[in-house]
């Protein structure tokens, strides 16, 4: 992927790339040597600051539950790099396993849904 395509990518396109790069260095993290491993998880973590500061505050419920999420990533990622715990990386790639798939559906969904053509539901009321 190059610069002209991350400038043309929607947020939620955006979003999703960032949820496929977070899976893929969970997954190079459980299999590589101290350093490797290390690299990834610090990439990881740079990813969900990146998530993190891409939630708006009027997201509402879901956003919160996101905000939550991620910091808890964050947090594990720090803790799995200090004491190098293959277990909680495996639990960190299952819940960005998780977050990559669902986000990915809602796309899918919300393409499906018609879209309002403008103005409010009032505007034509008689």
């Amino acid at each position: 992927m190059n610069q002209n395509q991350l400038y043309e990518m929607s947020a939620e396109e955006l979003t999703q790339a960032m949820l496929h790069a977070l899976t893929y260095h969970y997954d190079l993290a459980l299999d590589a040597t101290i350093a490797e491993r290390n690299r990834h998880l610090r990439q990881a973590r740079e990813l969900l600051a990146k998530l993190h500061q891409g939630l708006h505050d009027n997201g509402g419920i879901i956003s919160a539950q996101l905000d939550e999420i991620y910091l808890y990533m964050a947090k594990s990622s720090l803790e799995a790099l200090i004491e190098q715990d293959l277990s909680k990386i495996e639990e960190l790639r299952a819940l960005a396993t998780d977050l990559d798939k669902t986000w990915g559906e809602a796309m899918q969904r919300a393409k499906l849904a018609p879209q309002p053509i403008g103005g409010n539901r009032y505007e034509n009321y008689q």
